[in-house]
């Protein structure tokens, strides 16, 4: 075939404008796990991401744990979910791009994602890495427009960890230590997190710290406090877990439908409430010491959201009750260093292994974890 002049100048021009083209300058279309309507199951769908931003990585998700915010918010439990939603918010994954302004994160590196994408960075919790409690509120991970507010600044099109590929700002993308698996880092970024923040805030050695259930953050609650060097009690419905709760590193167990063991309970200087459920509060405040904390991380559904107890005891008793939401970068990052530093006692926890879960099986997964039938204290995800 014989070409003209122009034809090849033509050419020419049009392969280096194509080789000008930044990739991560354009929207990405990639596949993700998401619900379409409430309640619904999860089904393999096409969504598609903003341009990657000037300080924004590009991830390659190989990983996610499933929490129950998952489920919550699948089954618009909150009252705040927008659909498709893809959730997810324990990723592992791999960096692929980086935005022109990056610069403590490269391709290749490995990293986590959590329960916040960005943030004000202009207040004083933001300046101090609390960003948890941005002034401004945070960007939610995949928390939509119905979301704002209380929740957070503003919604997003960006999606979750179940998307095959993520963007979001570099100071979320958390490198991962090398010698985590991933069965430790997805399960640190929201349930690690959700309870080093109150424990860094309450709990010192020597401290009595009540854990109000035995899951994925009553677990994780359990090594840290120990690694704090408090005494810990796990309170928990289910009697089957006394034997796991010790294994893992209980001090004690208390099953809280026994009347006798309940009575007979130690005095907590600390009551970390895990448990995504509402229960009487006054029952709970008598576990506590004077001057102790009760501190609320699991969040009931919408319609269930008020707690009654009375002045004067809290008043003569010098008793508090706390909220705590996630936790934010800069106890991230310290959190990270201090699980890989003492990752063998981390991973000890007896019979509540974490356990891997192909991502085609995530409503299975899902079912199970609705159900409390999970073996493990958490099942992560693999595409």
């Amino acid at each position: 075939m014989v070409h003209n002049a122009n034809e090849l100048a033509e050419a020419d021009a049009h392969a280096a404008h194509t080789a000008r083209i930044d990739p991560t300058q354009m929207t990405l279309e990639t596949e993700a796990y998401g619900a379409t309507t409430q309640g619904g199951k999860l089904e393999l769908m096409k969504v598609t991401l903003p341009p990657l931003g000037a300080t924004q990585v590009q991830i390659d998700m190989t990983h996610c744990g499933l929490c129950h915010t998952d489920i919550h918010m699948v089954n618009n439990d909150w009252g705040i979910a927008d659909y498709p939603l893809v959730p997810g918010h324990e990723g592992v994954g791999l960096v692929t791009h980086v935005g022109p302004s990056v610069r403590g994160l490269k391709p290749g590196d490995r990293v986590g994602v959590g329960w916040i994408r960005d943030c004000c960075g202009a207040c004083d919790a933001c300046a101090c890495g609390r960003d948890n409690l941005c002034a401004s509120g945070y960007k939610g991970t995949y928390l939509g427009k119905s979301a704002c507010g209380i929740w957070g600044k503003e919604g997003n099109e960006a999606y979750g960890c179940f998307s095959k590929v993520m963007r979001i700002e570099e100071k979320f993308a958390f490198p991962v230590p090398e010698n985590m698996d991933p069965l430790v880092a997805c399960p640190i970024m929201c349930a690690g997190g959700t309870v080093f923040e109150p424990i860094v805030d309450y709990v010192s050695p020597g401290k009595i710290v009540g854990i109000g259930a035995l899951g994925g953050l009553g677990t994780l609650a359990l090594k840290l406090c120990k690694l704090y060097g408090a005494k810990v009690v796990v309170f928990s419905s289910s009697a089957h877990k006394e034997q796991p709760a010790l294994k893992a590193g209980a001090d004690v167990f208390v099953c809280t439908g026994d009347a006798e063991r309940m009575a007979a309970a130690p005095k907590c200087d600390v009551f970390l409430e895990t448990a995504p459920v509402n229960r009487p509060v006054a029952p709970l405040m008598d576990l506590l010491k004077f001057d102790g904390v009760y501190v609320r991380m699991g969040i009931p559904p919408a319609g269930d959201q008020s707690f009654t107890w009375e002045w004067i005891p809290m008043i003569f008793t010098a008793k508090k009750i706390v909220g705590s939401i996630v936790t934010g970068s800069a106890r991230m990052g310290k959190l990270l260093t201090l699980a890989s530093d003492h990752l063998d006692f981390i991973q000890d926890v007896g019979d509540l292994q974490a356990e891997y879960v192909p991502f085609d099986q995530v409503n299975e997964a899902m079912a199970k974890l609705s159900a409390q039938k999970n073996s493990g204290f958490r099942m992560v995800l693999k595409w």
